[in-house]
């Protein structure tokens, strides 16, 4: 089983940037407003971290997500780029948790922040 430390070291960031598409609006997941929805948010906070994982692992290493908590702040609108942040919080055995923070491209202002925990799984 792979250990966290022996990929990743606390502090270390890694930043992805999207776009919001028409697929990310809230009025797709039942909300009322044309803007990012928080379950696209919460989505490239997850599939963004295994990235990571499988990266840093050479592509041989996997994982499953364990937990995620997101508070969504501020509205980010169709066609403006989000700018998420990925930072290694804490490593526990073959456990890592991220801290995210996602913010407009455009100026810096905060969108979401959170903290997801994922495991790793493979050799």
């Amino acid at each position: 089983m792979t250990q966290a430390q022996a990929l990743f070291r606390a502090g270390q960031q890694f930043e992805k940037t999207w776009e919001v598409d028409a697929a990310a609006l809230s009025l797709n997941y039942g909300g009322d407003m044309d803007v990012l929805a928080t379950p696209v948010i919460v989505y490239w906070i997850e599939s963004y971290a295994t990235e990571c994982i499988r990266r840093a692992g050479d592509g041989s290493c996997r994982s499953v997500g364990q937990a995620v908590s997101v508070k969504h702040v501020a509205p980010a609108h169709p066609g403006s780029a989000v700018r998420l942040t990925l930072t290694v919080q804490a490593m526990f055995g073959n456990a890592l948790r991220f801290d995210a923070r996602a913010v407009a491209a455009r100026d810096g202002s905060l969108i979401a922040t959170g903290t997801h925990d994922r495991a790793l799984i493979g050799t």
